[in-house]
């Protein structure tokens, strides 16, 4: 009986001795977190403002000093219809004219793709475009976004 105690005796210090070895292994602590740098955004900037182009070195979009023609852009919003008011203009060979376009509830454009003309209008503001007709000819204008609806119009230079 003896031998069997002393044999018990023996496994249950082997079977400590292993969770002694197992369990007092020192546990590796996890490595500390690391912190990224906020780096914050850019403030943004203000869109460049580009001046509308013209072949002929008018001096472009709200320059003035021309023969003053007001035009409504007009739209289903406002008025129940879109179209330009007037669409129909005559001009002299040489003639300058300041444009003062107004957009009634929606965005509308003023072009003239044969004279490089090109003005948006945003909905419910007023833009400005001076141009002088050098070349005679009738030329078409249009409002892309509702060329489809009838917004055109005929400028004339004799």
């Amino acid at each position: 009986m003896q031998k069997r105690s002393l044999l018990a005796l023996a496994s249950v210090c082997a079977i400590m001795m292993l969770g002694v070895i197992a369990c007092g292994q020192p546990t590796p602590e996890p490595p500390p977190p690391t912190t990224v740098p906020r780096i914050s955004p850019p403030p943004p900037q203000a869109a460049p403002t580009v001046p509308v182009a013209s072949q002929n070195g008018s001096s472009g979009q709200g320059a003035g000093g021309g023969t003053p023609i007001s035009v409504a852009l007009q739209d289903i919003g406002g008025s129940g219809e879109y179209a330009y008011s007037p669409s129909e203009f005559a001009f002299s060979a040489g003639e300058t004219v300041t444009f003062t376009l107004t957009s009634e509830a929606e965005f509308h454009t003023f072009e003239v793709d044969d004279l490089d003309i090109y003005v948006e209008v945003d909905a419910g503001d007023t833009a400005t475009y001076t141009f002088t007709f050098d070349n005679a000819g009738t030329y078409e204008l249009v409002c892309t976004p509702h060329n489809a609806q009838g917004m055109i119009g005929t400028i004339v230079v004799n």
